[in-house]
């Protein structure tokens, strides 16, 4: 990843800032300022426009948005940049607390492609696509792209546990942490799952059933050992319940022969005793319905005579309503003579009132025409007004004519004043340049004044170190005095902490036999030895206390002296009265500018104002002269609709025009309504008679077929009303009966029954074997006895089915849930070896992740080693401690001096040792992380501070490593107030600050 650009807005101290990179983009840079003027700043830009989070991880969003920003200023970055050949830009809105608000103003992030086109524009998605495309997350950035101020060597001093958190967030070997947590979760659950598989062959076997038989209760109280014992077990109670089976099966075989014979000679009983009982209810019945003939011949009777009118109801319906047509039709027709006599009269009437009006068709002709003519000047508001108009224009056209003799006085007065004015345009613009070259002086020399001042509280702390550290000799020197004189008066006597061991070998020694030390002969004992007392072992490890203490406060001190010596070195010194006199000078000069600066202002304002009045002026001028234009035509269009109105109308004035032009429009149209309705009258009344004359034909038509139909039927239904001695209205009434139905069904179900039963008697006497009825009661109480026994037999043969059949799926299932328990065994036993192998449970006492992470760090010390080796001329070299005293241990990180041929602890190294060592250990990480991960792209360095604690020949070796990088197609950016560093640099972005406001550019 290479950054392009970076745009900040009101972040930090940058108001509108914008850093291009594309220069510097395979070079190494520096970014060089003041203190405080916002360099770190930069690199906090990247990292929150990328992550939304700062460089530092101890530093909160809000403490980076500009303290001069308003309410309405926005604070946001835009980060475009470089990865694997493709371009992206990112840009992000801080959130902060707006007056008024209980709620801060949310963040927002959008991320851009190399066309401008939106590939996510909410938080969750930029962050997880910025993830996708840099595969590193914030951690990861900062440890291997960004090494901040404050954590450049975090990685070097940490603790081994420290380290682990470190590389795992690096190499990601989170995902051996799962591997163990899923192996120990898998481990629990086949161990919970063995357990159960126990605990259900219990249960299983605890559902055996049988317990009523005495042998079976027996065997189900013993206890069992194993799971062999118990499946013999079930075997035994399987035989005794099949021998019951067995006995019941015979019994109910048995039961059930004498129970089919007694049901056989039942059934013949009751079945002759049935048919005789038929016979007596199939007498019955008959004599029923013998009793029943006489009702039954007199619907016989009406049924025929209603089937003899039934033929001639077509007929007589036909002639009654032939009948009512005739009726109807003789009065429609009485009705339409009278309504065609009434028409005739309306029609005389309005050829009457057609004469009248065409007697003033002439009259009302020219009418017509003088009204389309002068309609063009009704509900005109032009002619309303005309001559108020006319009056009006000529008034303002005599105002125009006044106003414009005025303001050709006005005019000439300000030309005139013009004229008189000496403002000059180039000596106000020499003025000014006078006035920047002034305040440019002015900035420099505070800023001069500034660093003078820092200068000297770099001068005031030298010379505080100095006095602290001759100090610090002076009381180390003391104590190690007092220290030297208390070990000669007690240089006899050991300490205690050796007596032991002396004592121990002194008990091992014998006189004639070797030394198990020297391996020399002893010839005598030694004697009994003085030892140290509490008092004063207390005492010398006061003073080595002491000793330490005031050589920590002394390395210290030195390592701050060595940094502002510096700071102060090849600094040009100037004189501090000197410099605030000529301050002085320089703004009692830029006073006096400001005043004439002032005062040629005000002429160059007055002049100005003069020249506003005369282009108002000019402009009212003109708009009057175009006002007046448009006055003369108007009139002259007011004063021609004038005359053209008289000589159409005959008028001269509007109002009584307009009068008569609305009476004669009323008139002329009350005329065409009269005559309209006339003609409208004139068609209807047509058109009814016609009507009316149709309907007298058609209904006439239909009185002479009625009239001819009624001829042909009235004789021939006299003739069969006197065959039947009835009535017309007798006739219909009987057709209109409904029980005729019923009637004819209630005859035949009595006729259909009687056959019926007279055939159902003579079967059933036939099949009769004795006339009275036989006793059944012995037998059917034979009967229920041997049921009930059936019934008994036939229960206790299926529950010792249903015993037999649970008996054996409970054995088929706990045979299978053995199986699967002996089978489980060997994979868990294994299980388990995993997972305490992946642990670290063993020997060793390495988990499989801290077995990675040692993997990854002696890759990284091969790596750094190969730099540090040639920084250092040789002497130091990184090494893993290879002292362990449980899991947690095994990253620490020792230094090898090989001047001392020994091991020493990484924090011994000096201040500029240390950030060699730091600077070598963050690029060989950078490197490994690259070769672990291909698809990552590491193309940037960016470094904050460290370089003031090297002397010039390792600052020249640490400058030359990065150089190295820099050559191979990376960016370097390093942030230093080294001078040196200023000298090596062809690219420096200089950080400017005035007035709490920051500036950056490249020189």
């Amino acid at each position: 990843m290479k950054p392009i650009q970076i745009r900040m807005q009101y972040f930090g101290p940058f108001e509108n800032q914008t850093i291009d990179f594309d220069d510097v983009s395979d070079s190494m840079f520096l970014i060089s300022g003041r203190t405080g003027s916002g360099k770190t700043m930069i690199f906090d830009a990247i990292t929150y426009a990328l992550y939304g989070t700062l460089s530092t991880s101890d530093r909160a969003e809000g403490s980076v948005r500009s303290q001069f920003a308003t309410d309405d200023d926005i604070s946001s970055i835009r980060l475009s940049f470089e990865i694997r050949g493709r371009r992206y830009t990112i840009e992000r809105t801080l959130s902060y607390q707006k007056a008024g608000r209980k709620t801060p103003v949310p963040p927002k992030a959008v991320l851009y492609d190399a066309d401008g086109e939106v590939l996510e524009g909410s938080i969750n998605g930029v962050k997880s696509m910025i993830l996708e495309i840099l595969q590193l997350n914030a951690d990861q950035f900062r440890q291997i792209l960004i090494l901040p101020q404050g954590e450049f060597k975090r990685l070097l001093t940490s603790s081994s546990e420290q380290k682990q958190e470190i590389l795992r967030t690096l190499f990601r070997t989170e995902r051996f942490v799962k591997f163990e947590h899923k192996l120990n979760e898998l481990k629990k659950e086949k161990l919970k799952g063995s357990e159960m598989v126990e605990t259900k062959i219990a249960e299983r076997f605890n559902t055996i059933t049988g317990e009523e038989h005495p042998e079976v209760a027996e065997l189900l109280e013993v206890e069992f050992p194993t799971f062999t014992k118990r499946m013999e077990t079930i075997d035994k109670i399987q035989a005794i319940i099949e021998k019951r089976k067995t006995e019941v099966d015979q019994a109910l075989g048995t039961n059930k022969e004498r129970l089919d014979t007694l049901k056989g000679l039942l059934k013949q009983k009751e079945e002759n005793n049935t048919r005789i009982e038929e016979v007596e209810k199939v007498r019955t019945s008959l004599a029923s319905l013998e009793s029943d003939a006489s009702r039954i011949q007199s619907l016989e009777a009406e049924i025929e005579s209603y089937r003899a009118v039934k033929e001639m109801e077509y007929k007589l319906r036909t002639e009654s309503n032939a009948e009512m047509h005739r009726s109807r039709t003789e009065s429609e027709l009485a009705e339409l003579k009278t309504q065609s006599s009434g028409i005739e009269s309306a029609l005389e009437e309005l050829d009457k009132k057609r004469e009248a009006l065409q007697e003033k068709d002439d009259f009302y002709r020219r009418a017509e025409t003088w009204l389309n003519r002068t309609e063009r000047f009704m509900h005109n508001e032009e002619m309303e007004n005309i001559n108020e108009t006319i009056m009006s224009l000529k008034a303002r056209k005599s105002e125009i004519n006044e106003e414009n003799d005025g303001i050709s006085i006005e005019l000439e007065t300000i030309g005139e004043n013009l004229g008189s004015d000496r403002w000059n345009r180039e000596q106000s613009e020499r003025m000014n340049q006078e006035r920047y070259v002034i305040d440019n002086e002015i900035s420099a020399l505070e800023q001069a004044i500034s660093t003078e001042r820092e200068l000297g509280q770099y001068d005031a702390e030298h010379a505080a170190l100095t006095a602290d550290i001759e100090e610090i000799d002076r009381q180390h020197a003391r104590i190690d005095s007092e220290r030297q004189a208390k070990r000669d008066a007690l240089k006899s006597l050991y300490s205690a902490e050796d007596g032991a061991h002396i004592e121990h070998l002194i008990g091992h020694l014998e006189v004639g036999t070797p030394c198990p030390v020297c391996q020399q002969t002893v010839q005598t004992l030694p004697k009994a030895h003085a030892y140290l007392s509490e008092a004063d072992e207390a005492a010398f490890k006061a003073f080595e206390a002491d000793l330490e203490a005031l050589s920590a406060d002394r390395g210290s001190k030195v390592r701050r002296l060595d940094v502002v010596d510096a700071l102060l070195d090849d600094k040009v010194r100037q004189n501090m009265d000197a410099l605030n006199a000529l301050l002085e000078t320089f703004r009692r000069q830029q006073l006096n500018l400001k005043r004439r600066i002032e005062a040629e202002k005000q002429r160059f304002e007055a002049r100005q104002q003069l020249e506003r009045q005369q282009s108002e002026l000019n402009r009212k001028l003109n708009d009057n002269r175009l006002e007046e234009n448009n006055i003369d035509h108007a009139l002259s269009h007011a004063e021609s609709l004038l005359s053209e109105f008289k000589s159409q109308t005959s008028y001269d004035d509007y109002r009584t025009f307009a009068e008569m032009h609305h009476k004669c429009q009323r008139s002329l149209e009350d005329y065409k309504a009269q005559v309209k309705e006339n003609e409208q009258g004139h068609l209807e009344y047509r058109e009814q008679k016609s009507r009316l004359e149709e309907k007298q034909s058609y209904l006439q038509k239909q009185l002479d077929e009625v009239t001819g139909q009624l001829r042909t039927l009235s004789p021939e239904i006299d003739t069969f009303a006197d065959r039947m001695k009835s009535d017309r209205e007798q006739m219909l009434t009987l057709l209109e009966r409904s029980d005729i139905h019923s009637m004819e069904q209630t005859v035949k179900e009595h006729h259909s029954q009687k056959a019926l039963l007279e055939t159902r008697q003579h079967a059933l006497e036939e099949t009769l074997e004795t006339e009275s009825l036989q006793d059944t009661t012995g037998e059917q109480k034979e009967i229920e006895q041997l049921t009930a026994h059936s019934e008994t037999l036939t229960n206790q043969k299926a529950r010792l089915e249903a015993q037999l059949e649970h008996n054996s799926r409970t054995e088929d299932a706990i045979r299978k849930l053995i199986a699967d328990y002996e089978a489980a065994l060997g994979e868990i036993q294994s299980l388990i070896e995993l997972v305490d192998a992946v642990s670290g449970r063993n020997e060793q006492k390495v988990s499989l992740e801290r077995y990675v992470l040692t993997y990854y760090l002696d890759r990284i010390l091969e790596i750094a080693n190969t730099r540090l080796l040639e920084m250092t001329n040789h002497r130091y070299e990184l090494r893993r401690s290879t002292n362990r005293s449980n899991r947690k241990t095994g990253l620490d990180i020792e230094v090898f001096d090989f001047y001392n041929n020994r091991s020493r602890h990484i924090t011994s190294l000096s201040g500029g040792e240390s950030f060699q060592a730091a600077l070598t250990l963050a690029l060989a990480m950078n490197e490994a992380l690259q070769q672990e991960s291909g698809g990552i792209s590491l193309d940037t360095m960016l470094i904050d501070e460290g370089f003031g604690t090297l002397d010039p020949e390792t600052l020249d070796m640490a400058v030359n490593t990065l150089i190295e990088l820099q050559t191979s197609g990376k960016m370097v950016g390093i942030i230093s107030h080294v001078e040196e560093l200023k000298e090596r640099m062809e690219n420096i972005l200089e950080v400017s600050a005035v007035n709490e406001r920051s500036t950056a550019r490249f020189k």
